[in-house]
C-alpha cells in the first residue's frame, strides 16, 4: 500500500447512486437514484486527494458533498471524512483502513440522527473502467454487518 493507491480515482467522474432512502430503518428496501459529477484532485504532493460531488436528487434537491481522504505513513493506513451541504458544519469522523488484494476497506464510528454505528467504506473494481463505492452498518460494533445502503458506480468523464 501506498499513498498512490486512490490515483485511480483522480480526474472528472459521472457517478450513478444507488441508495436507501432510510439506512438506519432494517426494514427500509425503498431505493432512490441519482447521478453526480465529481472532480477529484491529488492534494498534499500526493499524500492524498480530495473530491467535490455535486448532483441533483431525484426529488429536485441538489446534493453537494466533499471527500478528504490522507495516508498515514506512520501506520500505513488511509483515514477518509465526508462532509455535505445536508449537514452544515459538520465534518464526520474519518472512516480508516487500506487496500488489500485490490479492495478498498474503511471503518470507522459514525452517528445520524442520534444512532451510533460503524460505517464502512469499500472500494471495489478500481483497475477496471468503473470503480464502485459501496457503504453498509454494523449496529453491533463490527459483529455483523446490514446490507449496502448506498452504491456508487463511476464512469470516466471525457473532456469537454
Amino acid at each position: 500500500m501506498t499513498s498512490t493507491d486512490f490515483d485511480f480515482l483522480l480526474g472528472s467522474w459521472t457517478v450513478r447512486h444507488r441508495r436507501l432512502t432510510d439506512a438506519l430503518d432494517p426494514a427500509c428496501d425503498t431505493w432512490v437514484e441519482f447521478d453526480s459529477v465529481a472532480e477529484v484532485e491529488s492534494i498534499l504532493g500526493g499524500l492524498g486527494t480530495a473530491d467535490q460531488t455535486r448532483g441533483t436528487l431525484a426529488d429536485g434537491t441538489a446534493f453537494d458533498g466533499y471527500s478528504l481522504r490522507l495516508y498515514v505513513p506512520e501506520t500505513d493506513e488511509w483515514a477518509i471524512w465526508w462532509a455535505s451541504a445536508s449537514r452544515p458544519g459538520v465534518l464526520d469522523d474519518p472512516v480508516r483502513g487500506r487496500f488489500d488484494d485490490g479492495i478498498g476497506t474503511f471503518i470507522g464510528p459514525a452517528e445520524y440522527r442520534g444512532v451510533h454505528f460503524l460505517a464502512r467504506f469499500r472500494w471495489l473494481d478500481t483497475d477496471g473502467p468503473h470503480p464502485v463505492w459501496e457503504q453498509d452498518f454494523s449496529f453491533d460494533d463490527g459483529a455483523s454487518w446490514a446490507p449496502v445502503n448506498w452504491r456508487m458506480v463511476h464512469t470516466r468523464r471525457t473532456p469537454a
